[in-house]
């Protein structure tokens, strides 16, 4: 409503309100403060839901990627069987590993024609880790697998690796050091030759390492590099 006021001039004048003291204006001002913190709200839930769900992917991801187990591992690696005869074949070692070789050679040996597939990256290995399969007239004869990561109880030392004697067995090597983070086996005419490496947890200069050679699942030889 409009408010009158009488002039200096003795008249009669009517004042309107300012529209900031207008009930209108206020219920306007009310209705914006409504509608925008509904909005803001919606926005804040939206954020929220797409921070969830952005948390829920990447979480996801995560787990997937934790999971993530291809099939070049020592498990399958010990599947392999060696034999000149009926070793397991190019395409079954492909089928085990779920991929062809990194990289393949050839080499022959008194007129003994072979070839060595190697497959990179084994699944929970070191930096560098790899499974090589030596295969003769397509039957596997020779395999080898190196960067198995190894945690010891303790170093092993010079003195410990100097009384590893000729005959012992390979269950006494390895309740003594533990396991090989490498193994590489022949088998060639009925015999089987197996070389463990051990190059973590060994008291040394930098590099130390040693082998240990089995024959028939026998020690029969052993070298060491560097050791104290």
């Amino acid at each position: 409503m409009s408010k009158k006021i009488i002039g200096e001039d003795g008249k009669t004048y009517k004042v309107k309100k300012p529209f900031y003291k207008r009930i209108w204006f206020w219920v306007l001002v009310v209705l914006v403060i409504s509608v925008g913190s509904q909005m803001g709200n919606s926005k804040s839930d939206s954020a929220k839901n797409t921070s969830n769900n952005s948390s829920k992917t990447a979480s996801s991801k995560s787990n997937s990627a934790k999971k993530s187990v291809t099939g070049l591992t020592e498990g399958n690696f010990n599947k392999i069987t060696l034999s000149e005869n009926n070793g397991t074949t190019v395409a079954d070692v492909q089928k085990l590993f779920g991929k062809k070789a990194d990289s393949t050679s050839e080499q022959t040996i008194q007129n003994i024609k072979s070839e060595m597939h190697a497959f990179n990256n084994v699944d929970g290995g070191s930096l560098g880790s790899n499974i090589i399969v030596g295969f003769s007239n397509n039957h596997a004869i020779s395999k080898a697998i190196t960067g198995i990561k190894v945690d010891r109880v303790k170093k092993v030392s010079l003195s410990e690796f100097n009384n590893v004697s000729n005959g012992t067995t390979k269950d006494k090597i390895q309740a003594s050091f533990g396991k090989p983070n490498g193994i590489s086996l022949t088998n060639i005419g009925d015999q089987t030759t197996e070389i463990w490496t051990y190059t973590s947890g060994v008291k040394g200069s930098l590099g130390s390492n040693f082998e240990i050679t089995f024959t028939n699942d026998a020690v029969s030889g052993k070298t060491q590099t560097n050791m104290q």
